[in-house]
């Protein structure tokens, strides 16, 4: 795992970040703003701000949890017990989510939501330093909470996205590729919401095939894409070949709902009056473009 800095106690802008502050925000904040501090062509990344790590430690010590968790960490059934060890889990989830979260520091994420992201309603993503790494992307691990508006759905958001550390697919997710747990940290991406019409995953590698290197895999959906991060729900999925801007269907999505924001936060699923086809020639070919850049 990258080192961990828990000296850095400010707030700051995807724009004031770069991949060095992975260190202290989290791989996934570190580099999203690297990608908006670029300002490439075409690609527009929603303004938003980090919390930093030591946040996490700081709500974990003011409320005991930290001795709780390293009380766990150490019982042999924590290894050996699955059950056992997602149980505690769920438990220890429950406690970090019901924990008050600091006055001083849900103060100061209202007026950066107010005064730098327009009081929109905002995704609260997870930033850890066990995900977007070389080797182990993490994707789907960790929580969103998405379209989140007003005090008590933002302390809500925040507390959540800290407990899904403790979610029982990145406990053995990490165990299986040898990450220590105790070693592990999260931090908190804020971003301006987007009441996406189609969203998905771009994986700049051919899934399907180790041996071609030139084929990218892209998935989408009508509506908000958390359920294809999460892998809860099968994609419309395509293969673009880079060498000679080829597009092959895996799959095509024909699902009768779609993910939306709800006015006064979070989401409705609704029906999906557009199903047609996503990720056609033009935009496949854009979006490629987009992340060779």
């Amino acid at each position: 795992l990258p080192p961990v800095d828990l000296a850095q106690r400010g707030i700051r802008m995807l724009t004031s970040l770069g991949v060095a502050d992975s260190t202290a925000y989290g791989t996934k904040s570190a580099n999203l703003g690297a990608i908006a501090s670029a300002k490439l062509p075409g690609v527009n990344v929603p303004p938003g701000f980090a919390i930093p790590f030591v946040y996490y430690v700081d709500h974990m010590r003011t409320h005991g949890l930290d001795k709780a968790l390293e009380a766990l960490l150490q019982d042999p059934r924590w290894a050996h017990d699955r059950s056992w060890r997602n149980a505690e889990a769920t438990a220890m989830r429950a406690k970090i989510r019901a924990a008050t979260l600091a006055p001083d520091l849900l103060n100061q994420l209202e007026k950066l939501i107010r005064t730098r992201l327009a009081s929109r309603g905002v995704f609260v993503r997870s930033s850890t330093n066990a995900e977007d790494l070389e080797g182990f992307n993490g994707a789907g691990l960790y929580d969103t909470v998405p379209n989140v508006r007003g005090r008590a759905a933002l302390a809500g958001a925040v507390r959540q996205v800290w407990a899904s550390l403790w979610n029982a697919r990145a406990i053995d997710e990490r165990a299986l590729y040898g990450i220590a747990h105790s070693e592990t940290y999260a931090a908190v991406l804020i971003q301006y919401g987007i009441d996406a019409t189609a969203a998905g995953v771009l994986v700049t590698a051919n899934l399907f095939n180790e041996e071609d290197p030139d084929s990218y895999t892209i998935n989408a959906k009508r509506g908000l894409g958390i359920r294809v991060v999460e892998g809860a729900s099968i994609p419309e999925q395509v293969l673009f070949d880079t060498s000679n801007n080829g597009t092959k269907i895996i799959s095509r999505s024909d699902d009768p709902t779609m993910l939306i924001f709800d006015g006064e936060g979070g989401i409705l699923e609704v029906p999906n009056l557009h199903r047609g086809v996503i990720l056609n020639e033009v935009r496949t070919r854009k979006l490629a473009r987009a992340v060779e850049a």
